[in-house]
């Protein structure tokens, strides 16, 4: 009515239309659409290929990882790119194309017979955490470190058993990576488990240094 239209605060028709012009704006820089577009063709590439995934999802973390924790540590005056290259050959290889293979090709065989979810992400977390972890996600960084820096592998392997008996490396891996592999078999999709692990690697590199 003519009365509602007297009583209407003056600028409202203009903020009307600049929320619209917003709103506009804003979809038009940021379309849903472009978004659901880029997931699918992620999720499919990880599907597609995800030895090739793997590897450059962990190889790329680990690069950022430790550059981010040279950074940080305050005693380091030049960026060691050796280590830098020794952390992106373990994860690339290790974390990307094992955790892999071994997670979308042998626990499927291995654990073929459980139907209940839960119980399956407990022997799937159960055997990479108290297998897996000592006997093969471990040992290679060390030797890893030990080939960029022409170091005996004899060496890292007993500093590797020392860091076990005496600084409690497996208690601080268990500690982190029980409940997260846990996560990562009961709710994370199959094809993006390795980039569960590599986030989770992240923050480890960046902690541990």
């Amino acid at each position: 009515s003519h009365q509602d239209l007297c009583t209407r605060p003056r600028g409202c028709s203009h903020t009307t239309t600049s929320s619209k012009r917003h709103t506009k704006l804003s979809a038009a820089l940021l379309p849903p659409g472009k978004f659901t577009a880029i997931g699918m063709g992620i999720g499919k590439f990880y599907k597609a290929s995800p030895l090739i995934a793997g590897f450059l999802t962990a190889s790329t973390k680990a690069c950022f990882a430790d550059s981010m924790a040279q950074y940080r540590d305050t005693g380091t005056t030049k960026f060691d790119i050796k280590r830098n290259l020794a952390m992106v050959l373990y994860s690339g290889t290790i974390l990307g194309l094992c955790c892999a293979v071994m997670y979308n090709q042998v626990f499927p065989i291995m654990f073929a017979g459980e139907t209940n979810p839960l119980l399956l992400a407990i022997k799937m977390t159960l055997f990479d955490g108290f297998i897996n972890a000592p006997l093969i996600w471990l040992p290679p960084a060390y030797i890893a470190k030990a080939l960029i820096y022409n170091q005996p592998k004899r060496e890292a392997l007993q500093k590797y058993v020392t860091d076990v008996k005496e600084n409690g490396l497996l208690k601080k891996y268990w500690s982190l990576w029980l409940p997260a592999s846990l996560t990562n078999f009961l709710f994370v999709p199959a094809h993006f488990r390795v980039a569960f692990v590599a986030g989770g690697s992240f923050f480890l590199v960046i902690i541990w240094g």
